[in-house]
């Protein structure tokens, strides 16, 4: 009889995170490079003070720290009406998601993907700095876009209060009309980026005391 190869313990805890992830984002396809996919350079990034922003806040009956455990599990982030969710991550770059350098393909629900690594990783027992870009964008509502930051701001007004906004920058292409900019502020930014940022932060958060 054939011996069953036994799973190394690291192995096995990744494979049951991996599952879980896809559980949890009600997914059923892994995330890989597609053919031919280069790992691209990262943009030269403007000052954040020249780029297009949106910011949405929410307050959350939590302390920091179980806000902190949440933000560790698997990404979930929910396609809307107008903008794709993501359906899966792939590793770019050596050491977990998180530090800065880090880099990961993001894989979407519409078949497109993106590109994105941790620019800031910063925290401490009064709050918390989470900084990323994102680019190589291929769908098609992303268009006009050649980068964008985001990033997450939490702290803590009470000890069982967490503030959390979450910003997104926007640096275009170049070539666009001032008319094409002004669309893609009405239009993306305002509204469908708008929702699609709301439905991720009012989802339910996971009780502190869940398993990841």
């Amino acid at each position: 009889m054939r011996k069953i190869r036994r799973m190394p313990k690291l192995e096995y805890r990744f494979c049951i995170a991996l599952a879980l992830g896809v559980l949890f984002q009600g997914r059923s396809e892994a995330c890989e490079p597609p053919a031919g996919f280069v790992n691209p350079p990262r943009p030269d990034i403007a000052p954040l003070a020249e780029l297009m922003s949106h910011t949405e806040v929410k307050e959350i009956a939590q302390s920091l720290a179980d806000v902190m455990k949440s933000a560790n599990r698997p990404l979930r982030i929910d396609a809307t009406k107008d903008l794709a969710g993501v359906s899966g991550t792939f590793r770019l770059s050596n050491g977990p998601y998180g530090t800065v350098g880090a880099r990961r393909l993001v894989c979407k629900t519409d078949g497109s993907i993106a590109v994105e690594e941790v620019l800031l990783a910063e925290s401490n027992s009064e709050g918390s700095r989470f900084r990323y870009v994102v680019w190589n964008y291929t769908g098609d509502e992303y268009r006009d876009v050649d980068y964008a930051i985001g990033e997450f701001v939490r702290t803590q007004p009470a000890p069982d209060r967490t503030h959390v906004a979450w910003t997104y920058r926007f640096a275009l292409k170049s070539g666009l009309s001032g008319e094409e900019k002004d669309r893609f502020q009405k239009i993306f930014l305002e509204r469908k980026l708008s929702l699609w940022m709301r439905t991720q932060l009012d989802r339910e958060p996971p009780k502190a005391d869940a398993k990841p």
